[in-house]
């Protein structure tokens, strides 16, 4: 077996052990949101008889799904298959629709639908069914296993305007920010919050504990909103021992439509 990613390797193994099915026919509940280790990717899965299709991105957390199903998750390739069009249609209103279709133009008539596409499942996992609910961020890199890593994502505990650092590196990390100095042991994580204002930047800088050295490895001012999770996954790097690589994931909260509430017009305005 190959792990084309050695961030996947690594966060596989931090993870080994944090979910483990023990009836994959039963069903579960589960909040879920998803994130491409690789580059982002179009997938699929099954809930209540129907097709769910979406876009996994590797910079950004999906919106959240509800997910309701068998204990083994699975998600699936999907493709675009043109409709057939409508026999009773007029011939210049088939042309008319084809040539649209052909150009990527939008039309009143949908021309084509999202299925499933032919071949292996994309990725699967086993989710817990006796923990009840569950509250989870799915890394998805299809190829290396069973294609699924899954992070324990409790309510309360990684909230918005805080930092979340994994240190899938063998040696312990320094994390410095305004808010003081905190130490990730290899394979652990720590929750932070930077202690900056919003919509203010702030510098981090994240230092590898070799032995008895500590060596910079990374420094930068990030620009912080405090509606925003962000997750760094923290790598090995190449070249000398304690360099390191980054991987930054956001994620941002669920679009909220404005109040559709037409403005009150004051009285007697003249």
């Amino acid at each position: 077996m190959k792990f084309k990613s050695p961030f996947v390797l690594l966060l596989l193994v931090w993870t080994l052990g944090v979910i483990a099915a023990d009836d994959n026919s039963r069903l579960v509940e589960a909040r879920i949101k998803f994130v491409s280790a690789g580059k982002a990717i179009s997938v699929g899965f099954m809930q209540d008889k129907r097709l769910e299709s979406f876009l996994i991105p590797s910079d950004l957390l999906t919106q959240e799904f509800i997910y309701r199903g068998p204990a083994r998750l699975t998600l699936l390739n999907v493709k675009a298959a043109a409709k057939p069009l409508d026999p009773k249609a007029k011939p210049e209103d088939k042309e008319r629709i084809e040539k649209r279709s052909a150009a990527g133009s939008k039309s009143a008539n949908k021309t084509h639908d999202i299925v499933i596409a032919d071949g292996p499942p994309l990725a699967w996992i086993d989710l817990p069914t006796n923990q009840g609910r569950l509250n989870l961020i799915l890394v998805v890199n299809p190829g290396t296993d069973n294609g699924i890593t899954a992070i324990v994502d409790t309510p309360g505990a990684f909230p918005p305007g805080s930092n979340r650092y994994f240190n899938l590196c063998p040696f312990p990390i320094k994390v410095k920010l305004p808010s003081g100095e905190q130490y990730v042991a290899g394979k652990e994580a720590k929750v932070m919050r930077p202690g900056a204002l919003h919509a203010n930047y702030y510098d981090l800088v994240i230092s590898s504990k070799v032995g008895e050295q500590e060596l910079l490895a990374f420094s930068g001012r990030i620009f912080h909103m405090e509606r925003l999770r962000k997750l760094y996954f923290i790598t090995p790097g190449q070249g000398e021992p304690g360099r390191i690589r980054l991987k930054v994931v956001e994620d941002r909260p669920a679009y909220e439509k404005p109040p559709t509430t037409p403005p009150v017009t004051p009285k007697n305005l003249k």
